[in-house]
């Protein structure tokens, strides 16, 4: 009898086992089809705009391949502290505007700087991972590219172009990935270096295996692309710059510019330019690398040329001072102010612009060709910074 209610008991709970399994499973079933009819319906209902910046995204991961040859070490908080020794540090704003891109939005996203950099994937708009001790930024704008930090502000111009000779290319992912090299290795100098200054002999190292870097990252991709370089770091008491092509420079101090950087010109409306087709010369050879003492308050402007060709200088000093010492704005603010005002420009038929004057001087305007009016459709990036002091 026992016997049997045991028996009958193990069939119960068989049953039970088996229709906990077949239940469990509709249940998956059902919550997989609820998953897909909520997506369908998500995708219905997202707007356009940001489904086109998913796709991109998407896209972008697919294009960027994994690149195990590379390491750099990690760099802890605590080693970020030890490096963070210069007088100054800066208080920064930027603006950006995308023409070359189907998303006129700039895409910003902080750097997985110093901590995964052996893959292209970190190029990806992604939030900054947790614990992350660089607080640096990464802008792309159409084919510019901008890096913003406390210590360090970079803007690489990626020339078009490429595509029109057949070239399976992406300067955007060449300036991005030049940027974010050039923040790693100057990052891992100063460990090295520490407690002395970055000399320019081991800027132009930092440069250069920058760019070698960069340019195999593309070559495992089967990608080129190039692009201009202005590059500003905080060293001790004075501001070290890199100049590669017609990316611009200022350094205003009391309402005045007391530095400038000079524009590199390989042929006429051709910059001098870094990237897959100059391989057999490194960039040291062709940048302008200097210094400038700085005091506090110092105002740092750096713009690519879809800025520098649409304002002249006094108008980007008439900006500042209507905008930071009359209407007290803050950077960020300030920026988005005189991006918008040389979009107007660019937009502007009639204008009459420092692009203008340079197509100009093209010696087929001597025979009354070339005649240029209007402003210029270009990528935009413009970065502003106030030296202050550096507390910690």
């Amino acid at each position: 009898m026992q016997r049997q209610l045991r028996t009958t008991a193990m069939r119960i709970c068989g049953c039970r086992r088996f229709s906990s399994a077949v239940f469990l499973r509709q249940m998956q079933q059902d919550r997989s089809t609820e998953s897909s009819l909520l997506h369908n319906v998500k995708s219905f209902f997202t707007p356009r705009k940001l489904q086109h910046q998913l796709d991109l995204e998407a896209r972008e991961e697919r294009e960027n391949a994994t690149n195990p040859y590379i390491q750099y070490p990690l760099v802890t908080k605590e080693q970020m502290r030890r490096i963070s020794t210069d007088r100054y540090r800066f208080e920064v704003g930027y603006a950006s505007f995308a023409h070359h891109s189907v998303n006129t939005s700039p895409i910003v996203h902080s750097l997985s700087d110093l901590t995964d950099p052996a893959q292209l994937n970190s190029l990806l708009p992604r939030r900054r991972p947790h614990g992350s001790p660089a607080d640096t930024l990464s802008i792309k704008a159409g084919d510019d590219a901008m890096l913003v930090s406390p210590t360090v502000m970079a803007i690489a111009d990626g020339i078009s172009g490429w595509e029109s000779k057949g070239e399976q290319c992406s300067s955007g992912i060449w300036a991005r990935s030049m940027l974010e090299t050039l923040s790693r290795l100057m990052t891992e100098y100063k460990l090295s270096h520490s407690p002395h200054p970055l000399n320019s002999r081991d800027i132009d190292q930092i440069l250069d295996d920058s760019y070698l870097h960069t340019s195999h990252l593309m070559d495992l991709q089967d990608l080129k692309g190039s692009s201009t370089l202005i590059l500003a770091m905080l060293s001790g008491e004075t501001l070290k710059y890199i100049s590669i092509g017609d990316c611009k420079l200022f350094v205003v101090r009391e309402g005045e510019i007391i530095l400038s950087n000079k524009e590199q010109m390989a042929d006429y409306l051709c910059p001098v330019q870094i990237g897959t087709q100059t391989l057999s010369v490194l960039p040291s050879e062709v940048a302008v690398v200097d210094e400038i003492d700085l005091k506090v308050g110092d105002i740092i402007v750096m713009c690519s040329d879809g800025v520098s060709d649409n304002l002249y200088d006094w108008e980007l000093l008439q900006a500042l001072d209507e905008f930071l010492n009359f209407k007290k704005d803050n950077l960020r603010a300030v920026a988005n102010k005189i991006i918008a005002q040389c979009k107007s420009v660019a937009f502007d038929d009639n204008a009459y612009t420092p692009y203008n004057e340079k197509v100009l001087k093209l010696p087929s305007a001597r025979f009354g060709k070339n005649i240029s009016l209007g402003g210029k459709m270009d990528d935009m990036s413009l970065c502003i910074a106030r030296v202050s002091p550096n507390k910690q």
